[in-house]
């Protein structure tokens, strides 16, 4: 599944649950109050394991080694990673989301997140205040993907002290106004070599491996406006309801590294703690027909100004990692494995000069 299907399925899980036409029923009070907590309730459980499986993805690869670059030497690498979703991550159950009396599913209360099989979502039965069916609401199938894809290019330096520093960036792609609405990436980590400060001076002789400390924070910036003729605005006012998608993916893991360099191959272990912190936001204003007066015969509209906001911790916890690296000249292999809140496989090449 590419970029654009992911963020249709951002705006489609939101619309969906707030652009329900009430034609059938004037008495709609706490429906139309209801429907952002629940459109974030829905959001937040469908989207739960996408949130956490880029959480983990961004806090993986920022090292292969523990041993720091020396002063000016540098390497530039291209890798990827794939967190893996368990399979109780793979479907929610609408009823333990706590949606108001208004919404209910109709059949079986177990659907797809995004992450998961391509099955069909379920039902929502949507209700008015006195009890009757208003309409029904079909939630989003599953990706057919069961990992959360995570691209990073990153650059190391060596600066002095046995310490080097990385840097993650990616310019701003596309624009906000554009089909494929605009990403940009930054991060930053920095490692130090600890070994020579456990045993001094018999350091190499005593404990002939690399020991190291390690820090990296990541964030990924995605926004995507929707053009006028898109927008949800049920008067058909023509104006431009600045309806946009804002999402910001935020992450730092801090590592203990032991290495053991044996000639060009180095394999490494490491264990540390991770968080990662996703803020989903629907902005602008949408406008939806709940209802129509009788005498005389019109439709009456409600608006709802940007109704849904998530801000929530997805990962946090423990995590150990293992991996190598292998250098031929200036050319880099790289390849880990990591294990917490959910799994991950890292993969890159790169290329660089010196230690």
């Amino acid at each position: 599944m590419n970029f654009l299907n992911r963020k249709k399925q951002v705006i489609l899980i939101t619309s969906l649950l707030i652009s329900f036409n009430y034609t059938y029923s004037q008495n709609t009070t706490n429906l139309v109050k209801n429907v952002p907590s629940d459109a974030t309730k829905l959001a937040q459980a469908y989207f739960m394991p996408a949130f956490k499986g880029f959480g983990f993805g961004m806090n993986s690869a920022w090292y292969n080694s523990a041993k720091a670059k020396n002063l000016g030497k540098f390497d530039i690498r291209i890798q990827g990673t794939a967190a893996f979703v368990p399979s109780e991550d793979q479907s929610f159950d609408i009823s333990k989301l706590g949606l108001s009396s208004t919404m209910q599913a109709k059949g079986s209360p177990i659907s797809p997140t995004l992450l998961s099989n391509d099955t069909k979502g379920s039902i929502l039965s949507v209700k008015d205040d006195n009890g009757n069916e208003v309409t029904t609401i079909e939630l989003p199938q599953g990706s057919g993907i069961k990992f959360a894809p995570s691209p990073q290019v990153q650059v190391t330096v060596g600066l002095i002290k046995n310490t080097d520093v990385s840097l993650r960036y990616t310019p701003q792609f596309g624009k906000e106004t554009g089909s494929f609405g605009a990403i940009q990436n930054l991060g930053f980590g920095i490692k130090h070599e600890i070994t020579k400060y456990l045993l001094p001076g018999k350091t190499e002789k005593i404990i002939p491996i690399d020991i190291a400390l390690a820090f990296g924070y990541n964030q990924l910036t995605y926004s995507y406006k929707l053009p006028i003729a898109d927008q949800l605005d049920d008067r058909n006012s023509g104006q431009d309801l600045n309806q946009k998608v804002d999402i910001k993916f935020s992450g730092y893991t801090i590592d203990a590294v032991l290495s053991k360099k044996l000639a060009i191959f180095t394999p490494f272990v490491s264990v540390g703690y991770n968080s990662s912190q996703t803020q989903l936001k629907v902005l602008g204003s949408y406008i939806v027909r709940t209802g129509a007066t009788v005498v005389p015969p019109a439709p009456t509209y409600s608006t709802f100004t940007d109704p849904v906001n998530i801000k929530q911790n997805d990962i946090s916890g423990l995590r150990g990692n293992i991996g190598f690296s292998l250098h031929l000249a200036f050319l880099r292999l790289y390849g880990s494995y990591s294990v917490g809140q959910y799994q991950a496989v890292s993969g890159g090449i790169g290329f660089g000069i010196g230690k």
